[in-house]
């Protein structure tokens, strides 16, 4: 699950780097991921995982790192 939000992050918000030089555990922020990109990436997290976040899911801290993001994405799938 991790490979794929690397390279949704790449490929859906033109990252100018590698989905391999992304850390797990780094703050997207790191990236140049802001917050107009972050809602850019929770609606294709949507769509590529079926899922559907409640306004409640959308914190900073779930939303701080590939990790958080995939802990977030296994709770709703669950």
């Amino acid at each position: 699950m991790e490979k794929q939000i690397k390279e949704l992050l790449v490929e859906r918000l033109f990252l100018d780097i590698e989905p391999d030089d992304i850390e797990n555990n780094q703050p997207l922020s790191e990236y140049g991921v802001d917050s107009f990109l972050m809602l850019e990436l929770v609606v294709a997290l949507e769509e590529i995982f079926e899922v559907n976040f409640d306004p409640a899911d959308i914190s900073a801290e779930a939303l701080k790192s590939v990790d958080s993001l995939a802990e977030l994405i296994s709770s709703k799938q669950s």
